[in-house]
Protein backbone atom coordinates (compact mmCIF):
# COMPACT_ATOMS: atom_id res chain seq x y z
CA UNK A 1 0.00 0.00 0.00
CA UNK A 2 0.97 3.51 -1.00
CA UNK A 3 -0.02 6.80 1.00
CA UNK A 4 0.73 10.23 0.24
CA UNK A 5 1.57 12.98 2.64
CA UNK A 6 -1.42 15.89 3.23
CA UNK A 7 0.64 17.73 5.87
CA UNK A 8 3.73 17.33 8.03
CA UNK A 9 5.24 18.99 10.88
CA UNK A 10 5.71 17.41 14.21
CA UNK A 11 2.88 14.67 13.22
CA UNK A 12 1.63 13.71 9.64
CA UNK A 13 -1.25 13.45 8.11
CA UNK A 14 -1.13 11.05 4.99
CA UNK A 15 -3.38 9.76 2.41
CA UNK A 16 -4.48 6.14 0.90
CA UNK A 17 -3.64 6.01 -2.67
CA UNK A 18 -5.58 3.96 -5.39
CA UNK A 19 -3.16 3.17 -8.18
CA UNK A 20 -1.94 6.42 -8.84
CA UNK A 21 -4.95 8.87 -7.95
CA UNK A 22 -5.41 9.40 -4.20
CA UNK A 23 -9.11 9.86 -2.99
CA UNK A 24 -8.89 12.46 -0.64
CA UNK A 25 -7.38 14.73 -2.99
CA UNK A 26 -9.51 13.91 -5.88
CA UNK A 27 -12.36 14.95 -3.31
CA UNK A 28 -10.96 17.91 -1.66
CA UNK A 29 -10.04 18.86 -5.76
CA UNK A 30 -13.30 18.22 -6.70
CA UNK A 31 -15.20 20.94 -4.34
CA UNK A 32 -16.61 23.68 -6.03
CA UNK A 33 -19.00 26.96 -5.82
CA UNK A 34 -20.46 27.32 -2.22
CA UNK A 35 -18.39 24.71 -0.52
CA UNK A 36 -14.87 25.60 -1.17
CA UNK A 37 -14.55 27.80 2.05
CA UNK A 38 -16.02 24.10 3.45
CA UNK A 39 -12.38 22.93 1.76
CA UNK A 40 -10.04 25.57 2.65
CA UNK A 41 -11.31 24.73 5.95
CA UNK A 42 -10.45 21.10 6.06
CA UNK A 43 -6.65 21.95 4.93
CA UNK A 44 -6.56 24.05 8.00
CA UNK A 45 -7.54 21.44 10.13
CA UNK A 46 -5.15 18.99 8.30
CA UNK A 47 -2.57 21.40 8.76
CA UNK A 48 -3.37 22.25 12.71
CA UNK A 49 -3.32 18.08 12.94
CA UNK A 50 -0.01 18.08 11.60
CA UNK A 51 1.13 20.83 13.83
CA UNK A 52 -0.67 19.82 16.93
CA UNK A 53 -2.01 16.36 17.09
CA UNK A 54 -5.02 15.10 17.26
CA UNK A 55 -5.35 15.33 21.15
CA UNK A 56 -5.26 19.15 20.47
CA UNK A 57 -8.11 19.33 17.84
CA UNK A 58 -11.17 20.48 19.02
CA UNK A 59 -14.10 17.80 19.91
CA UNK A 60 -16.32 19.61 17.29
CA UNK A 61 -13.85 19.04 14.73
CA UNK A 62 -14.34 14.92 14.18
CA UNK A 63 -16.82 12.58 15.36
CA UNK A 64 -16.72 8.70 15.66
CA UNK A 65 -18.43 6.89 12.07
CA UNK A 66 -17.30 3.45 13.30
CA UNK A 67 -16.27 2.11 16.70
CA UNK A 68 -15.78 -1.20 16.09
CA UNK A 69 -13.29 -0.42 13.28
CA UNK A 70 -11.93 2.81 14.52
CA UNK A 71 -13.06 5.23 11.69
CA UNK A 72 -13.91 8.97 12.30
CA UNK A 73 -14.24 11.82 10.03
CA UNK A 74 -13.39 15.40 9.91
CA UNK A 75 -16.34 17.85 10.08
CA UNK A 76 -16.07 21.38 7.95
CA UNK A 77 -19.86 22.26 7.26
CA UNK A 78 -21.53 19.65 4.92
CA UNK A 79 -18.16 17.89 3.68
CA UNK A 80 -17.10 14.92 5.85
CA UNK A 81 -13.20 13.54 5.15
CA UNK A 82 -12.56 9.83 6.59
CA UNK A 83 -9.55 9.22 8.62
CA UNK A 84 -8.56 6.30 11.23
CA UNK A 85 -5.02 6.71 12.93
CA UNK A 86 -2.20 5.52 11.87
CA UNK A 87 1.25 4.11 12.85
CA UNK A 88 4.81 4.48 12.38
CA UNK A 89 4.13 8.13 12.34
CA UNK A 90 1.04 8.36 10.58
CA UNK A 91 -1.73 10.24 13.03
CA UNK A 92 -4.14 10.79 10.39
CA UNK A 93 -4.91 8.79 7.50
CA UNK A 94 -7.14 10.05 5.19
CA UNK A 95 -9.43 7.60 2.99
CA UNK A 96 -11.65 10.01 0.98
CA UNK A 97 -14.46 12.23 1.64
CA UNK A 98 -18.45 13.29 1.50
CA UNK A 99 -20.80 15.86 0.95
CA UNK A 100 -22.96 15.18 3.75
CA UNK A 101 -26.59 14.44 2.41
CA UNK A 102 -28.38 13.14 5.48
CA UNK A 103 -28.16 12.24 9.59
CA UNK A 104 -26.12 8.99 9.03
CA UNK A 105 -22.57 8.79 7.70
CA UNK A 106 -22.33 7.38 4.18
CA UNK A 107 -22.03 3.75 4.34
CA UNK A 108 -20.08 2.90 1.27
CA UNK A 109 -17.66 5.51 1.78
CA UNK A 110 -17.14 4.03 5.68
CA UNK A 111 -17.09 0.54 3.89
CA UNK A 112 -14.36 1.82 1.83
CA UNK A 113 -12.50 3.52 4.34
CA UNK A 114 -12.83 0.15 6.66
CA UNK A 115 -11.33 -1.39 3.58
CA UNK A 116 -8.48 1.00 4.01
CA UNK A 117 -7.79 0.59 7.08
CA UNK A 118 -7.23 -3.07 6.69
CA UNK A 119 -5.41 -2.79 3.98
CA UNK A 120 -2.91 -0.11 5.38
CA UNK A 121 -2.59 -2.34 8.73
CA UNK A 122 -1.45 -5.59 6.97
CA UNK A 123 0.65 -3.41 4.89
CA UNK A 124 2.46 -1.76 8.69
CA UNK A 125 2.75 -5.16 9.93
CA UNK A 126 4.41 -6.46 6.27
CA UNK A 127 6.52 -3.08 6.32
CA UNK A 128 5.27 -2.90 2.94
CA UNK A 129 3.51 0.67 3.60
CA UNK A 130 5.33 2.98 1.06
CA UNK A 131 5.13 7.17 1.85
CA UNK A 132 5.06 9.35 -1.30
CA UNK A 133 5.86 12.36 0.00
CA UNK A 134 4.83 14.91 -2.81
CA UNK A 135 5.16 14.10 -6.94
CA UNK A 136 8.87 15.07 -7.30
CA UNK A 137 9.90 13.00 -4.54
CA UNK A 138 11.01 9.82 -4.01
CA UNK A 139 9.10 7.23 -2.33
CA UNK A 140 10.13 5.90 0.80
CA UNK A 141 9.71 2.31 1.62
CA UNK A 142 7.88 1.07 5.33
CA UNK A 143 6.32 4.27 5.92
Amino acid sequence: MRVKRLAAAAFRVVAVMEGEGCPTEEFLASIQGKLCASRDGLLEMLQFVAERGLAAMPHAWSHEVNKQESILEFIKGDLRLFYFRGKNGDIAVCSGGVVKKGRKADKSAVAKAIAHRNSYMEAVKNGTCQLIQDEDDETQQGA
